[in-house]
């Protein structure tokens, strides 16, 4: 009995230390993945090159382990073919002789514009699209992340289209989906929310979300200004196209105020498991107001400048 009970209290210990950001405890539950933001889940934003495997891979399905480098996860160049066992290849064991196993995924060409994009980012005015290539076309971006405004709603001087992205007023708005009574969440005044330490090379090992070279300095005028990632829901409504570098709010600063200090911080980034008003701090940025890195999350109050 004292054994069944310490194994319990063992699980509810991990269970909770799962709870707090996961890129500080470097643990996440069997079958997921730890996302740059810290979070826990499955799926390509926290398993894909967004995310960090946590281990050696990760799961995507019942019984399958999908390493780093698997192909059912980032796919194959053009012109080749993903085996059951996620290694890219031309012949039959790889594309299938005669009828193909039904777990043989075919990779469709993909234009040469750049590949595995989920790992290095995309430069201002494209997006990364889901074959893993920098784009710059609503069809490719937009269906990405930003095709849900019907819910979102859209940022002024914009409407939420019938394909469910937001657009400049366009024919394509005599068919919204969102209700005229609808409105995003507001930029408007200080909020109060959640600081959670995020990785920024894990968004993006060259480009922010914003399509911002990583090693570019943010300071200006011998002020420290260091890089944030703002959550979906006050991000998304601004998006046009669903490309991020199109967003008004990409560059904008912020003053934020923790328990320990207070900083300027510059978005660049955009974070999917963050709820609104909540923002993501990179390591140096969330010491500064948090004075450690704690558990990686630590309540903060911010506004725009």
């Amino acid at each position: 009995m004292l054994a069944v009970g310490y194994v319990s209290l063992l699980v509810v210990s991990l269970v909770n230390s799962v709870a707090g950001n996961c890129l500080v405890s470097g643990y996440c539950g069997v079958g997921q993945c730890c996302s740059a933001f810290g979070v826990c889940g499955t799926g390509a934003q926290y398993c894909g090159g967004g995310g960090a495997l946590h281990g050696a891979g990760a799961f995507h399905g019942a019984g399958a382990f999908h390493g780093a480098g698997d192909c059912r996860v980032v796919g194959c160049q053009a012109g080749l073919c993903c085996s059951p066992y996620g290694q890219c290849g031309q012949s039959s064991e790889y594309c299938g002789g005669g009828a193909p196993p039904p777990t043989v995924v075919v990779i469709a060409p993909a234009p040469p514009v750049q590949t595995q994009c989920y790992a290095t980012g995309c430069p201002v005015g494209s997006c990364c699209t889901q074959q893993g290539y920098c784009g710059s076309g609503a069809t490719h971006c937009a269906t990405v992340s930003y095709n849900n405004c019907g819910t979102t709603s859209c940022g002024t001087g914009l409407c939420c289209t019938r394909y469910g992205y937001c657009d400049r007023i366009s024919i394509h708005c005599a068919y919204k989906k969102s209700s005229s009574q609808s409105q995003p969440v507001s930029l408007e005044g200080e909020f109060k929310g959640q600081a959670t330490y995020y990785n920024a090379t894990k968004v993006g090992i060259q480009y922010s979300t914003c399509g911002i070279e990583r090693e570019v300095s943010l300071d200006e005028n011998n002020q420290k200004i260091y890089s944030a990632a703002l959550n979906q829901a006050q991000f998304d409504p601004y998006t046009v196209r669903g490309i991020p570098s199109s967003n008004p709010i990409c560059q904008k600063k912020a003053l934020v105020k923790g328990p320990k200090g207070e900083i300027i911080v510059r978005f660049i980034d955009r974070c999917p498991d963050c709820k609104p008003n909540d923002i993501a701090l990179t390591q140096e940025a969330f010491i500064a107001v948090a004075g450690e890195l704690g558990s990686g999350q630590v309540s903060v109050e911010w506004y725009f400048i």
